[in-house]
């Protein structure tokens, strides 16, 4: 089983975690062998980080930098997909092959794949462009491959420019995977329900088969806090004014929690220790750390290193609590048994705390400050004899969900897969009967066809249908639309 997990960013060491879980997801769904690829934003630097996983470049990223940017990238995305709709047979082949190496590269392991999953995360949201992503989309439906969409938090998308074309991409996806019920309804706006299911982020799937227990102050030793912190542009206050208050709240409860409760606070994140990243939250650290007053800095340490997400679930799990701004440093925590206060940015941690039964003690960073940290901090200290019979069982159930992603896949690749290989058999048999001892004629046009129908519905257009029966050429239709959105510069995933 070929696949492809596209649009990842592994030295974000939260997209880290979905790619190591999402793999292992795959695994589960498809067994062994499996190939596994991951068309990653910084693919070089990636593979040096994780030097177990296969990347290649991420094709946006590809074009741009061989074509740059304007009408000339125009043109060059749409080379691509006109090379990604002559097919994955010797034309295709032949159209790939004038291409710059790393888009070939890219395009090959597409080609090849028996599945494209796009990695979970949020990134089809308004504040970030959704150029790269849709290009992605349509490439992966231009070669007739099942397109999959790992758990996501998505939307809204009222009048968002390219909504047209995304209702067409994802009517076409095989499934489409979210993390919470707000993400439901925003698909239902663009008439998009049928490949739709919710399933827990796919990091849960890294927690041990009994996640949790681990108790806050354990006897004999000051409380040891963990501190998760980010840079966030999208304050709605303004991007300076919201971080310089988010920063000042941060350093007012780390040096609180040094002067009332003696303990020790190491700031430690996901992302971290990677100068080829465009991000270092230990760098937002630092200056957290230098608003403190000098005389409490000797119980204050900024962890630096880098580590992968098997390490930081490790690392996380020696902490009593973890104050997390980024949410998958609060996944990777709760996998090492580590409770959680978690300061929402986005929806998607709100609703995934609320799922925990920690709603009340979630905090808002819009308008967090040291006091409210630190009197939830108290709060939640208090509480957990409480709470942690019902937090560690919904834990428990997030990781029930992720893994159970695998049976989804199963069904709705998995027969479809070995009904195409089937049926390309018996188109093979049939051709080399009529046309005696003479070579073979490919059954190929058939099997793609049938690849790119999704299972159980979602298409109610007949438009929709005629686009899919006239195979890959039909998405070149919609990519003027795409490439007219497109930006100057590279999009950051934060995820």
């Amino acid at each position: 089983m070929r696949v492809v997990i596209s649009n990842t960013v592994a030295l974000n060491g939260g997209d880290a975690a979905i790619l190591y879980a999402t793999t292992d997801i795959l695994r589960r769904a498809f067994g062994e062998p499996l190939d596994v690829t991951a068309s990653d934003l910084q693919a070089e630097a990636a593979a040096r980080h994780h030097p177990g996983l296969r990347f290649c470049p991420s094709l946006h990223r590809a074009v741009s930098e061989w074509a740059g940017g304007g009408v000339v990238r125009k043109i060059a995305m749409l080379a691509v997909l006109a090379a990604a709709a002559l097919g994955r047979g010797r034309l295709g082949a032949l159209a790939r092959r004038p291409l710059p190496e790393p888009i070939r590269r890219t395009l090959d392991a597409y080609a090849a794949a028996d599945v494209v999953v796009s990695a979970g995360g949020t990134y089809l949201v308004p504040h970030y462009n959704l150029t790269p992503k849709l290009f992605d989309f349509l490439v992966t439906l231009a070669l007739r491959r099942p397109l999959v969409l790992f758990t996501q938090s998505l939307g809204p998308f009222d009048g968002l420019r390219q909504r047209g074309l995304l209702r067409f991409i994802l009517r076409r996806a095989r499934l489409i995977l979210v993390r919470d019920e707000r993400s439901v309804a925003h698909l239902r706006t663009l008439g998009v329900t049928a490949n739709v299911r919710v399933a827990a982020d796919a990091a849960f799937a890294l927690a041990p088969d009994a996640p949790g227990s681990a108790q806050l102050q354990r006897p004999g030793r000051v409380p040891r806090i963990a501190v998760s912190v980010r840079d966030w542009p999208h304050f709605r206050q303004g991007a300076q004014t919201g971080m310089e208050r988010y920063r000042a709240a941060v350093a007012a409860f780390a040096a609180e929690l040094v002067r009332r409760h003696g303990a020790e606070v190491t700031f430690l994140s996901t992302c971290q220790g990677i100068p080829d990243y465009w991000t270092d939250d230990s760098a937002v650290a630092a200056r957290i750390v230098a608003l403190t007053p000098p005389e409490l800095r000797g119980r204050i340490a900024v962890d630096r290193q880098f580590r992968t997400p098997a390490q930081l679930i490790e690392r996380l799990a020696e902490f009593d609590m973890v104050v997390a701004t980024r949410m998958h440093a609060a996944i990777l925590a709760l996998c090492a048994g580590t409770p959680v206060l978690a300061i929402a940015y986005e929806f998607k941690t709100r609703h995934l705390f609320a799922r925990l039964g920690l709603d009340e003690f979630t905090l808002d960073a819009e308008t967090l400050t040291g006091d409210s940290l630190i009197d939830a901090w108290e709060s939640f200290t208090l509480a957990l004899p409480r709470l942690a019979p019902t937090m560690w069982p919904a834990v428990a159930r997030e990781r029930q969900s992720a893994l159970g992603v695998a049976s989804v896949l199963a069904e709705r690749i998995g027969r479809p897969l070995a009904r195409d290989q089937r049926q390309a058999a018996q188109q093979h048999r049939a051709a080399r009967r009529a046309n005696g001892r003479g070579a073979p004629q490919p059954a190929q046009g058939e099997r793609e066809a049938d690849a790119d129908t999704v299972q159980g519905g979602g298409r109610g257009d007949e438009p929709g249908r005629v686009a899919e029966r006239r195979g890959g050429l039909g998405q070149l239709e919609a990519v003027g639309v795409a490439v007219e959105q497109g930006e100057t510069g590279h999009d950051r995933e934060r995820r």
